[in-house]
């Protein structure tokens, strides 16, 4: 696992339009959240389905998601809400930093991973699996409304009162 409050190690995806895209490029505009899963797999289908069916929720809280694969993904995960975007660690990089040295094997993913980090890069939640017990898409939304609350720039929230 990696240290929670730490700085995200740095990832590329490579998209199958050829853009590459870098965790990097959103530093100090968005949250991020990045999800790494097995191209061809239902159960990590359904996890990024059910993400983007949250798209408009993600850009209110300006997040932005990364969907990373060992492999190019499938020609479905092209036509994915704005704001998510899924591409290939071709090199596997991205995945060795946040899964460790052994995460992946010649079927693919020996754990798949959820992480959610601020707009600085500061990794703030993070969920290993084992299988494919994706953490809730609400437990998701709760990390990143603790990032609201806890950001130097934003306001108090509404609850908070000073006396």
């Amino acid at each position: 696992m990696l240290p929670l409050r730490q700085l995200v190690p740095p990832l590329s995806i490579h998209a199958p339009d050829g853009r590459t895209l870098r965790a990097w490029d959103f530093k100090q505009k968005r949250s991020l959240v990045i999800a790494f899963l097995d191209a061809g797999c239902e159960p990590c289908a359904d996890f990024l389905q059910r993400l983007s069916g949250h798209a408009p929720e993600l850009r209110e809280k300006n997040v932005v998601a990364f969907a990373v694969f060992l492999e190019s993904p499938p020609i479905l995960y092209e036509s994915l809400s704005a704001g998510i975007f899924a591409g290939a660690d071709f090199p596997g990089r991205g995945v060795r930093a946040f899964l460790g040295r052994d995460a992946n094997c010649a079927s693919g993913l020996r754990s798949r991973g959820i992480f959610v980090a601020d707009r600085y890069g500061e990794l703030f939640a993070q969920w290993i699996i084992p299988a494919h017990g994706f953490p809730p898409i609400a437990e998701i939304f709760s990390a990143l409304s603790q990032i609201e609350i806890v950001c130097e720039e934003c306001t108090h929230p509404g609850w908070f009162e000073s006396s």
